[in-house]
């Protein structure tokens, strides 16, 4: 049994079992913490030696009572064999996101997905009953003229929102339908770069005392980089960019992460957790500057790699045994946020 979190540790379910909720987030419903994610259970990447043929097998659910320790409650959005279908397991899918719609009394489940490739993403978007499902499928939400990538969904005063990363460009923002299931009115773009490792995916949001702010990785595949903080003054305004909030992280990488959302504790004052998913566990210890690779790899005005230069020396990705770091969101008396590294905490003394 767990009392207190371990970031970049193996972390097990209460059957023993590796917890596989990545990109994924947490929500406080009736009194319990459910966390959901992708399932990665099995998808060994190319850590066989040969690439898996499958990204992932549906989006699982784990509940909680404190937030140590999970109990795995199943698939909630279950794979399909249907190849044509967005959650066919051969067919990309990241990152679900859910939101209760209080008007409708439906979970709405939005996840990023790619009938076999990346270059024609979409949205498919999943209503339950409950937040435990199933969920099913009930829209395939186009983009055009922008590419659906990596995502957050927000509530605010009943209206939702989507932030999503129109691949390798910029960032946009649109409000949803009154039922979350669609697109409604309003659209705007935000933090535009020229390419890779410098636009941003990964978008989480979080507010505090009236403040609204988004943490985003740059663009750089599975490998860690350095993590942006920007503030949102109204979603369809501009926004202003704070650098970066993670706190004597030595490796500019995010302390070995990526986050995936930012969770706001429902009843202990200025507890924001940041999880996060460390792709990547077998990384050496004089990894080059993986900024400056993927610049090179991604900007035609960029000198080009060495002939030599193997990206496959670097790791043996193998998503099923990613590990999580959970990391809380600190408050400075002028209200700006920053994470520091933390090898063990709990939530009774985060104040520390």
């Amino acid at each position: 049994m767990y009392k207190s979190f371990r970031p970049g540790k193996v972390w097990y379910d209460t059957a023993g079992k590796r917890i596989q909720a990545h990109g994924g987030s947490v929500l406080h419903a009736d009194g319990v913490f459910y966390w959901y994610g992708e399932n990665k259970e099995g998808i060994t990447g190319t850590a066989t030696g040969k690439q898996c043929a499958y990204w992932h097998h549906g989006v699982r659910l784990y509940s909680s009572a404190d937030l140590y320790n999970w109990t795995d409650e199943g698939i909630i959005m279950l794979e399909t064999q249907d190849k044509t279908h967005p959650f066919y397991p051969a067919n990309l899918m990241d990152r679900p996101h859910i939101l209760y719609n209080a008007c409708t009394k439906k979970y709405v489940l939005w996840a990023k997905t790619s009938l076999g490739d990346f270059q024609h993403s979409f949205f498919s978007v999943c209503i339950a009953d409950t937040i435990r499902g199933p969920f099913k499928l009930c829209e395939k939400v186009d983009c055009s003229p922008y590419h659906a990538g990596d995502f957050d969904l927000i509530e605010e005063n009943g209206t939702a929102y989507i932030i999503y990363e129109n691949p390798h460009s910029e960032m946009i923002c649109q409000t949803l339908s009154h039922d979350y299931t669609r697109f409604g009115e309003g659209t705007s773009s935000h933090l535009p770069c020229v390419s890779p490792p410098y636009t941003r995916e990964a978008p989480a949001f979080f507010a505090r005392n009236g403040r609204k702010f988004l943490l985003t990785s740059g663009t750089t595949g599975y490998y860690p980089n350095a993590s942006q903080l920007d503030e949102i003054t109204c979603f369809h305004d501009a926004w202003k960019t704070l650098g970066n909030p993670c706190v004597g992280d030595k490796n500019n990488n995010s302390f070995h992460a990526q986050f995936s959302s930012v969770f706001k504790h429902p009843h202990i004052k200025d507890l924001y957790i940041a999880l996060g998913d460390r792709w990547l566990t077998d990384l050496p210890m004089d990894l080059p500057d993986v900024n400056e690779i993927f610049y090179r790899l991604c900007n035609k005005d960029a000198p080009p790699l060495p002939r030599d230069f193997n990206f496959a020396r670097l790791s043996a990705e193998n998503t099923s045994e990613a590990d999580y770091v959970w990391l809380p969101v600190r408050f400075r008396p002028d209200g700006m946020p920053y994470i520091e590294w933390r090898t063990e905490w709990t939530i009774e003394n985060f104040n520390e």
